[in-house]
């Protein structure tokens, strides 16, 4: 059995997700069992992925959820006891049903030019997920130089402390810090998250600790201040351990996107038609036999 199963949740951009799993293949194939894609109920601007579809054959698994949750919270009691509620999740069908003992979360906005599962299952070594540790751009940690995606672990400030970072250093998002910091426990910090854009999971230790069988909130689920927040500050606070793995080398994310992020594109044709124009020749360019009339 091969090592790790891929996890993609797919709204829109059919042509950058082909990009993404292709490259993904390209280089770390030998790693890869099956791809679990969360295809949505809902697609923006008459999104189709027939081609890739095709083209992956009977190594993907398509679930599409009953539920759409876009970018609202979730209910946590709905999440522990319903499975169809917790499966519609952007990560959870794939999380729940895969046999590797590892997952690769990955965005549909991913190149990857080199082999970055078999540098992140080197690294990941006991820990509970290796990936790009921070959203340290948001952080009044970050803005003072107290902490770093490098030692974030070192820097734990009580509930006091981290009022005074943030009355110095504010931050965009310092509005909705006391909606989400629990005083009692105020670290790992709001911001603090393995982006999951590029996120390698060990399933054996993740499983126990994350909903249904643990207390952790599922990764994909928007129940703090991001997507994967407050599942990083559960499994940290239950004991585990992360490894911060920097991409750079292995893969550009966001790499078709001229505002440095994916958000944008969704409510913007024109933004999304530029990015998927840019992944459409990297496609013409180095994967043809995708690029059909019927491709869209």
């Amino acid at each position: 059995m091969s090592q790790v199963d891929v996890a993609i949740n797919v709204y829109g951009k059919p042509h950058q997700t082909a990009v993404t799993l292709m490259s993904l293949l390209k280089h770390s194939g030998a790693h890869i069992g099956r791809i679990h894609i969360t295809l949505e109920k809902r697609q923006p601007f008459g999104a189709e992925f027939g081609t890739l579809l095709s083209m992956l054959g009977a190594r993907a698994t398509i679930h599409q959820p009953p539920f759409w949750f876009g970018v609202r919270p979730q209910r946590s009691k709905w999440l522990m006891h319903w499975s169809a509620y917790r499966r519609s999740l952007r990560y959870q069908h794939a999380w729940e049903t895969s046999r590797a003992p590892y997952l690769f979360v990955t965005h549909n906005d991913v190149l990857h030019n080199a082999d970055i599962l078999g540098a992140m299952l080197k690294a990941i070594n006991g820990h509970v997920a290796v990936g790009p540790v921070g959203q340290c751009w948001n952080c009044p940690a970050a803005f003072a130089k107290k902490c770093s995606p490098e030692r974030f672990t070192t820097y734990r400030p009580g509930y006091a402390e981290w009022q005074q970072l943030v009355e110095r250093f504010p931050g965009p998002r310092a509005a909705h810090y006391d909606r989400v910091v629990d005083p009692q426990q105020p670290w790992p910090l709001p911001e603090c998250r393995i982006n999951e854009w590029s996120m390698l999971v060990d399933l054996q230790r993740a499983r126990p600790l994350t909903m249904p069988h643990g207390k952790a909130v599922p990764l994909g689920a928007l129940y703090g201040l991001d997507i994967g927040t407050q599942w990083f500050h559960d499994v940290f606070n239950a004991g585990a351990t992360v490894e911060h793995f920097a991409i750079a080398p292995y893969a550009n994310h966001a790499w078709a996107s001229s505002t440095g992020g994916g958000h944008a594109a969704l409510s913007d044709k024109a933004v999304y038609d530029a990015e998927e124009a840019r992944a459409l020749e990297y496609l013409r360019t180095h994967h043809p036999e995708m690029v059909t009339s019927t491709y869209r």
